[in-house]
């Protein structure tokens, strides 16, 4: 999401502002303000109020961080699936292997009943 025209006059926003703004939940904001230094110095305390601020530069931050955790997202789902068809190959392999052994028993079985 892109900030609206209102907002380009203004330099810092509230958590909720932002929240409207990117779409993305209060709870993962705070939790990647403390985890990336990047959104980290970019708030701000407001010695008239308790509220912490954000410059609008947080905006391009957090819609950065999300579009990364969303490729993570669907990088690890995309390794998950590999590593279970590679099991379910390996099971079919398996499969066969007992199969053809199988198959050499009972035409052993046959040539020696003959």
């Amino acid at each position: 999401m892109e900030p609206d025209k209102k907002n380009d006059s203004k330099f810092f926003f509230k958590i909720g502002e932002l929240v409207e703004i990117t779409g993305i939940p209060s709870s993962k904001i705070r939790y990647w303000t403390k985890k990336y230094k990047e959104l980290a110095s970019q708030l701000r305390t407001n010695d008239e109020t308790s509220h912490k601020l954000y410059h609008k530069n947080s905006i391009e931050i957090i819609l950065e961080i999300d579009k990364y955790m969303k490729n993570l997202e669907i990088l690890s789902n995309n390794e998950n699936i590999n590593q279970k068809l590679n099991k379910k190959l390996e099971t079919q392999v398996e499969v066969i292997q007992k199969l053809k052994k199988l198959r050499d028993k009972l035409r052993n079985l046959i040539n020696v009943s003959l």
